[in-house]
């Protein structure tokens, strides 16, 4: 037996219909993806979305570095041109005694700093076994004649590290070779510097000096002048030195002036004789000159 369905009573089946159609409709909004909206000026930095490296290389292009123009520096022609630079020895009396070979160096006084030397004068002695064997082989040829280049060869290392003609001379009369390496003063004047103890062990080092020999009576200046003021200078332009450390104002020409530039700048050289040697290396010098008026 069928019973037959019997109608709702009331009206509340369109209002069920209404809202089932609004959950669906609010469903679908919900579960599509959102557009990307530009970020706000409140959004933090770390949450916003970062650019494709390409595009922002395409997007900000490198700045290019400002080219500085050539350095100048302004020249009065009125006021004397003041410089500054420092003192140094002159190089044409001064003598740098280094340690040519390996050995143990025994300096002849405990302290030379000082001391006035002359040309010749034995600064120290280094027992060297390379000074020994080249002897024995100077010796050995000479004893047993292989040829002039061989022992040519050995004879300048011998006096190219300082040996004297008369010493290797007698090496070769006696056939005694010896381990003994003097070392000379070059030049006659005062030991300025001076490096180690007086017995020690050396090793041949370029540019290690061990004795520094001059004339402190003479010494050079060297002043950095503007490259537009340096064309005007010309040799035997009279300038006045203050020194530091020299009480009274040294009057002297200019010596020399370098062509080389170097940040606008050019080296111009003094050449000073004091009566008294008081001048030292490294000191501080203010000088003064006039230039000649450009044509």
């Amino acid at each position: 037996m069928i019973t037959e369905l019997k109608k709702h009573p009331g009206s509340h089946g369109g209002l069920i219909a209404i809202s089932l159609l609004a959950a669906t409709t609010v469903a679908v909004v919900t579960s599509r993806p959102r557009a990307s909206s530009p970020p706000t000026a409140s959004e933090p930095a770390s949450q916003r979305a970062a650019p494709s490296p390409g595009i922002a290389a395409a997007a900000t292009p490198r700045p290019t570095p400002p080219v500085e123009p050539p350095k100048t520096v302004a020249v009065d022609d009125d006021a004397p041109l003041i410089a500054m630079g420092t003192t140094d020895y002159d190089d044409t009396r001064t003598s740098h005694v280094g340690v040519p070979v390996y050995g143990l160096l025994k300096k002849t006084h405990p302290r030379s700093l000082g001391r006035t030397v002359r040309s010749g004068d034995t600064l120290g002695i280094v027992y060297s076994p390379d000074v020994y064997l080249t002897s024995a082989s100077v010796v050995e040829q000479v004893r047993n004649y292989r040829g002039q280049a061989a022992i040519d060869a050995d004879r300048w290392r011998l006096l190219r590290w300082g040996m004297l003609p008369a010493t290797l001379l007698r090496i070769e009369q006696t056939l005694a070779p010896q381990a003994a390496l003097p070392l000379l003063a070059r030049v006659t004047g005062t030991v300025v510097a001076e490096t180690g103890s007086p017995l020690q062990v050396v090793g041949a080092s370029p540019g290690l000096d061990v004795f520094t020999i001059t004339d402190p009576a003479y010494a050079w200046v060297f002043v950095d002048v503007p490259d537009a003021a340096a064309g005007r200078l010309a040799v035997g332009t009279p300038a006045k030195l203050t020194i530091d450390g020299v009480a009274r104002p040294i009057t002297t020409k200019v010596a020399h002036v370098y062509r080389y530039v170097d940040e606008g700048m050019r080296k111009v050289r003094f050449d000073v004789h004091s009566p008294w040697p008081i001048i030292k290396a490294n000191l501080p010098v203010t000088a003064e000159f006039q230039l000649h008026h450009a044509p």
